[in-house]
Order: C-alpha cells, then structure tokens, then sequence
C-alpha cells in the first residue's frame, strides 16, 4: 500500500518495536487483529502534524502487527502508534522525547510524549565481566538524582549518570562491591491528582457584580521522586542525563563501576499488568546493551522460575522478595545469584538498637542466617521508612510535607528519639544516639548475610523524621554532603566496619553455621556465651549475648568474638579459653569513643565488661606484646 511519500508493507515479527535500516523502519507491536492500527510519524522539527501510515489487519500474526514503511529514515522521525482511537507510546522503544526536563510543571499531563529510535554506537572496550562472589559482596543502595543533586549548586551535573560516575571513587573507597540504582528507566515523574466533585455539592456560579472571585487554582502535581510504577523499561531516564544522549552516560557510568570493580544491580518495578514475556524480554535487554550484573525484581507477579532457567541470564542476580530455597536449583549452589530481599533482618535489629522489646535470640538467628543456594539481604534502613540517623531521633514520623495530613507512611518504626524529638544541641542525647547508631552499624556489617547500606547512612543522613519521602525532590530526599564532624566520625566508623568483615571470611560464610564441632578441633563453629563461658542464658530478657565463632572454619589463624548488650546496665560476658598461644584481645567496643582502638588490647580476664547498650568485637589471636590495660584504655577514651 501507499501513502504518500511513503510504501508499507507486511513487516517482520520476530521483534517487537522499531527497527531502522537505510532506507526502510520496520514497527511491530502487540494489537489484536479486530483493531484499527497506525503508526503516527512526526517530523522532528514539525511534531504538530504527524504523518498516519495505516496498519492493515491483513499484516497479523497472531496478536501482533508489522508494518514495514520504505523510504523512510527514522533519523528524521519520531513515532507513536495509534490502536483504536488511543496514542500509544511503544513499550519498546529505546528513547522518549518530551521528558528531558526533570519533572517540568510546564509540561501538562496531556502534553504528547513520543518514542525515538537510537542506535547511538558505544564501545565496550575494556569492559571487565564483574563476577562477585557472594561472600564478597557489600551493597550500596542509591537514588541517581538524590545521590548527587545535594551537592554544592556550583558542582556541574548534579543529579545525572555523570555525576554519578564522579562518585565512584568515593564508594570504591568506602569498600562498597555492589551499586544498586533505583528505576533509572522512564517513568512518569509528575503526579497529578484526580479532583472528584460531591454528586449534590453546589458549585459556584460566579456573576459580574460578585464582589468576591472564586481563585482559580491550578491543582499542582507532585513528584514521583522514587520513580516506581510502570516504565517504559527500554529507555533510560532522559532527565538523568547531563547531555542529550542518556543511553550513552547510563553506559559510560556502568563501564567506569566494571573498571572498578564495582557490580551495577538495577530495581525493576513490574506492576501486575506487564507480561512475563516482557520482563524476560528487558532484563535480557538491559544484560545485553547495558552489561548490567543483577536486578531487585519489585512486583508480585514475578516469573522467577522463568528468570532463573533462562540460559542467557545464568550469571545475573536476582534479589526478590518472594523466594524460597525450594524454588532454587541445586546447581545454583556453584554460583550463588539469588537472593532474599526482605525487611526480616530490619525488624529485631531495631527492636533492640532502640530498646523497644525485642529478643536476642531472634538477632541472634538473623546474624548466622545463611544458604548455600539462596543468599540474604540485610539491611537496617532502606529508601521506604527512617534513615539510619533518624531512627535514633524521632520517635515519630513527621511526614507533613507530604501533603497528606501525616497519615501516609509507616506506623511501627520502632525508632527513639533518645529523649528530645528531632535535633538537639544535649552533648548527652547526641552520643546515645551516637553509640545506638554504631550498634545497628555492627549488627549488619557483623550478620553473615550481604550488607545493604542505604545512601548517606553511612555518614548520619537524615530526611527530618520523614519516613516516606516519594515525593521529596528536594534536601529531604538528598544526600547531604555538608558533613558534620559527627557525620565524618560515623563514616570513618562505617568504612573500619567494611574492611573488618572483609578481612574477616568467618563472618561471611558460604554454608550455615551448624553449631556443631564439624571439624573435630575441639570448638564448634559457632557457640553463644553468657555470664559463664559455653553456657547460655536461659531468659530471652537478658538481652545479653556472646557470639564466638571459631577462625579454624574460614582456614583463619583469629577467633573472633561478639558481645551484645543491649540491657540498660553493664553486663559481664565471659569469653572462652585460648590455647597457650593465643590470647583475646579488645578490637573494637562502642561505649568508646573512637568505637576502633587504634591498637588491639589484650583481655586479662576470662571476661569482658560490656557497657549498656553497646556491641564489642574481640580478637583471639597468637599472643604480642603486651600494653596498657583495655580498662585503662576505655576510661580514657570514653566521651
């Protein structure tokens, strides 16, 4: 058929969405056969009157169409399609026009959005296959435009894949492994709020000798800050590019983690509407063009299964929520990549951290919590509730300012406010909310599972006690890089914790932990100790422990011992016995100052005195020389 400058013809079916040759474009796209079907193409400098080249019924296979339309050069054209009446924005396409400004108001909700065909040439050069083993892995969860919009206003790029890319070293630094970026596909960032008139209300009629006017209000949207809801999954955010190609920085971005050594994990939000085919279809998208190492599947109709047996995708991650060993095969085990994401782990951390209930022995089962197929994300805080320093500040929320009376948001926090809501000038209340920040800090770095710490924790973020922030494109959603004398403390504390788990493989095991001497060395590799040595307390109130886990089983020469106390008085906790050779030695204790002792302590008792609310790490090592007394060292370092 003809139409105008142009010739159509039946297409090809073998892939979904636009293809461009030299002289031809082929579309193809899910339409029943009983509708009317166009594909809308719109000049790039005149995109008011589009071009309709019809999609005859007789060009189906099943309830796809393809068209191919000779003499046509996408380069010089964008497109849509038009299926009964409706517009409609191609799910596959690589590029939408229309939102390259980050949430422009000036952009109405009718404003026409359309798909553009890029084939911008990038070159993988130097690529490295990012493989981290699962034992390895420490995790560092962002938001693109959040990480890096609060940086100082004269800092060029803020809040884009290139400032982004700047940041790197900065998490290489820290000892981060894992980046995980929230939906840096297109989405809709504008909100715009459906007003519903009362059936019977009166409305206001306004006449010329009314001396009062009715204000004309324009309803103003708000901001999908977060960017979940349905995408267009093939385009990468327009808005979070500094330059007019986002597919090119997204890819640069992602090479310069590989160079160094850093996995790029993406969140993929599928709603309930969006086809297995089509999840299959873009995660093997975003693997192939964009060399992406893992995905946080969000959505409660996920294929799994159908992800995991997927060859191509044999070697990416996978973090769920609703996955159960069962469904993980046993090969798996050779390669470790699927993962539990869950707030399991969050729950009795806080409850003990803040003091609100909470059971030792419940900590105590999340910090040996291991699989050998199936993997765990822990994590304290996350983008959805307080921030880490939050949770020791306000006992409630305080979510005005999301326009919803406060009444959006999470209940139960289990957060405190240490005494005074919100910030304080109390020397007193900001070193308990101090000590109480470093013992959730070591419960996740110290738990076998991997380690997911959320954006600017590390150094004492906060979003004002807003614990649900979707909307807050501003310094309540920002991290903030202004950093405090505490905030830098907390992150020297935050980087000394990483390189301990690291340097450590017992904390990091690839098998459960059995409680059972496997080896027959005499000591089991992992035993719970109370006032005496071996014997455990019967109470669960308590809320004292002693985790020792025995070096020998990470083929490690150190021992290393755990207290917890989360009590509101000292507890003595007893360590077991060394060999002639070895001996403990104090490594790191909250309730001091400095939390890391500049130099190990060795213990000159069979116990250790643990202050109230506070966690220690004891080294068991071969004996050195011996110093002052770890006694002596804590009273002169205390704050």
């Amino acid at each position: 058929m003809q139409n105008m400058e142009f010739n159509a013809k039946k297409g090809d079916f073998s892939k979904l969405g636009a293809v461009k040759g030299k002289t031809w474009a082929n579309f193809c796209m899910v339409c029943r056969k009983e509708a009317d079907c166009k594909v809308l193409l719109y000049k790039r400098n005149q995109p008011d009157n589009p071009k309709e080249i019809a999609v005859p019924k007789e060009f189906s296979k099943g309830n796809l169409r393809a068209v191919q339309i000779e003499g046509l050069n996408l380069s010089e054209y964008d497109y849509n399609f038009w299926i009964d009446g409706k517009v409609v924005l191609d799910p596959y396409a690589r590029r939408i026009v229309g939102r390259e400004v980050w949430a422009d108001i000036k952009r109405d909700k009718n404003s026409l959005l359309r798909c553009r065909m890029e084939e911008s040439f990038f070159s993988w050069k130097g690529d490295l296959e990012i493989e981290i083993p699962r034992s390895k892995m420490t995790l560092y969860k962002l938001h693109v435009r959040g990480f890096t919009k609060g940086l100082s206003e004269g800092t060029p790029d803020r809040g884009t894949f290139r400032a982004l890319m700047k940041k790197l070293p900065y998490l290489q630094a820290m000892g981060v492994t894992s980046v995980e970026l929230m939906p840096v596909y297109e989405f809709e960032e504008l909100i715009f709020q459906e007003t519903e008139e009362l059936p019977n209300y009166p409305k206001w009629k306004s006449k010329k000798r009314d001396k009062i006017r009715k204000r004309k209000e324009d309803p103003q949207p708000k901001i999908n800050y977060w960017g979940y809801g349905k995408g267009m999954y093939f385009a990468p955010k327009a808005s979070y590019a500094a330059g007019g190609s986002p597919d090119l920085e997204l890819k640069r971005c992602i090479l310069q983690m590989h160079k160094r050594g850093l996995e790029c994990i993406l969140e993929m939000d599928f709603p309930n509407t969006i086809s297995n085919a089509q999840i299959l279809a873009v995660l093997r998208f975003w693997v192939s063009e964009y060399h992406v190492d893992g995905f946080h599947l969000q959505g409660d109709a996920i294929p799994l299964q159908l992800l995991i047996e997927d060859p191509y995708l044999g070697r990416t991650k996978f973090f769920y929520k609703y996955v159960s060993e069962m469904e993980v095969p046993d090969v798996e085990k050779a390669y470790p990549r699927i993962f539990l994401d869950t707030d399991e782990f969050l729950y009795p951390c806080r409850k003990l951290a803040s003091g609100i209930d909470g059971n030792v022995w419940e900590l105590a089962d999340q910090m040996k919590k291991q699989n050998e197929k199936l993997g765990y994300i822990n994590y304290i805080s996350d983008h959805n509730g307080f921030t880490l320093r939050d949770l020791f500040t306000y006992e409630n929320k305080h979510n005005e300012a999301n326009g919803e009376h406060n009444a959006d948001g999470m209940m139960w926090n289990y957060s405190i406010n240490c005494g005074v809501e919100g910030e304080t000038s109390s020397r007193n209340v900001r070193k308990l909310r101090d000590r109480r920040m470093k013992n959730a800090a070591a419960m996740l770095f110290l738990a076998q599972g991997v380690p997911m710490l959320m954006a600017g924790d590390e150094d004492c973020n906060t979003q004002k006690g807003n614990n649900n922030a979707y909307c807050q494109d501003n310094p309540i959603g920002w991290k903030d890089w202004n950093l405090s004398r505490q905030a830098k403390d907390f992150q020297k504390y935050i980087r000394q914790m990483i390189a301990f788990r690291k340097d450590h493989a017992i904390l990091r095991m690839d098998k459960p932990m059995y409680l059972a001497d496997q080896l027959s060395c005499g000591c089991p590799d992992l035993s719970y100790h109370g006032e005496d040595a071996w014997i455990t307390p019967k109470s669960s109130n308590w809320r004292a422990v002693g985790l020792f886990y025995c070096g020998k089983y990470a083929d490690e020469p150190e021992d290393v011992y755990i207290g917890f106390n989360f009590s509101d008085f000292p507890k003595k906790l007893a360590v077991p016995k060394q060999g002639e050779r070895k001996s403990w030695y104090l490594f790191m204790d909250t309730a001091v100052k400095t939390a890391f002792l500049t130099e190990p302590e060795e213990l000159e008792e069979t116990w250790y005195t643990l202050e109230a609310q506070s966690v220690c790490i004891l080294i068991g090592k071969q004996k050195v020389e011996k110093h002052e007394s770890v006694a002596a060292f804590k009273n002169d370092s205390k704050p």
